[in-house]
């Protein structure tokens, strides 16, 4: 018999990856019994939303990032709320309480999701719509595909004008997500805290993204969604947004080094009737360290 080194190291990842999916904690109905909203079934499995301020507000929802679930807008939902907003929040699937399907995170995974949760919820036509980061991305491409159910669209440092692509190890298949399922928990709590304590951001925020790294299926999530989400093109999902006349705000921070501001000038490019803010000082977590300046620009917006 002869000996396939190949063969063997193939094994041995794939070993690796197994023991790493089994050390992490599933999502189950005991963690969700500590989970803040409600549930709900579409195809790809149980969504966790949350409903906040007045019944009969205008309604706003809100779509989150690659790596931080829906508590990202912990420091949005008073202000919006009492201005008479009512808001949407939910965890997209691999994040926060919400199942962890496998197959591949692209864009169109991502329509589908916002689709058939809006649907699920009865919210068909006439609401707002806020993305942040990957979820900028998100509520754009819905946006140019669901013109008539969008009021006012707001994006903040929205993904869709990167031109970089994601390193070798990320792009390898079963390398990368071995390298992932072994080392992607210490980089990420390294990383959420790091880059937490040079922004600003507080102790209860950098915890939990911390703890998103203990559950299975996370890792596996986002990194799909590295390979299939963060480095799309969106110029000419902007474009369509410039045709159809969609109101919409684009905010960016001045030191953001994960959507810097070359991307501004891309966005602007596409869509030049898009209303651009600049927040000096902010990085990459401005929605909690510059929340005050966010609120204001967003409200600004929606009252005009």
């Amino acid at each position: 018999m002869n000996f396939n080194p190949t063969l063997l190291i193939l094994l041995v990842l794939t070993l690796v990856l197994v023991f790493a999916c089994f050390t992490r904690q599933p999502m189950n109905a005991k963690i969700r019994r500590g989970a803040p909203g409600e549930f709900i079934k579409i195809s790809n499995g149980v969504i966790h939303y949350q409903w906040h301020g007045p019944v009969k507000g205008q309604v706003i929802v809100m779509v989150h990032g690659l790596t931080t679930p829906s508590f990202v807008w912990r420091d949005q939902i008073p202000a919006l709320t009492q201005a008479g907003y009512r808001i949407l929040t939910f965890d997209h699937f691999g994040r926060g309480y919400s199942d962890r399907p496998t197959g591949k995170q692209d864009l169109a995974f991502f329509i589908k999701e916002l689709d058939e949760i809006m649907n699920a919820l009865k919210v068909c036509k006439g609401y707002h719509l806020v993305g942040y980061s990957m979820g900028g991305g998100i509520a754009a491409q819905f946006t140019s595909l669901r013109r008539d159910h969008i009021w006012k669209l707001m994006l903040i440092a929205p993904i869709g004008f990167l031109e970089e692509r994601p390193n070798l190890l990320v792009r390898w298949p079963l390398i990368g997500d071995v390298v992932m399922s072994m080392f992607g928990g210490w980089k990420m709590r390294r990383d959420a805290k790091k880059a937490g304590l040079a922004e600003g951001i507080d102790a209860e925020i950098i915890a939990l993204q911390q703890r998103e790294t203990r559950y299975a299926g996370y890792f596996s999530a986002v990194l799909s969604s590295i390979r299939h989400t963060i480095y799309t093109d969106l110029r000419d999902a902007h474009r369509i947004l410039k045709k159809n006349n969609v109101p919409s705000l684009a905010l960016f921070g001045k030191k953001d080094d994960v959507i810097p501001l070359s991307n501004l000038t891309r966005l602007r490019n596409a869509n030049g009737a898009a209303q651009i803010v600049t927040i000096e000082g902010a990085g990459h977590g401005l929605v909690t360290t510059h929340s005050k300046q966010i609120n204001n620009a967003i409200l600004r917006f929606l009252h005009h």
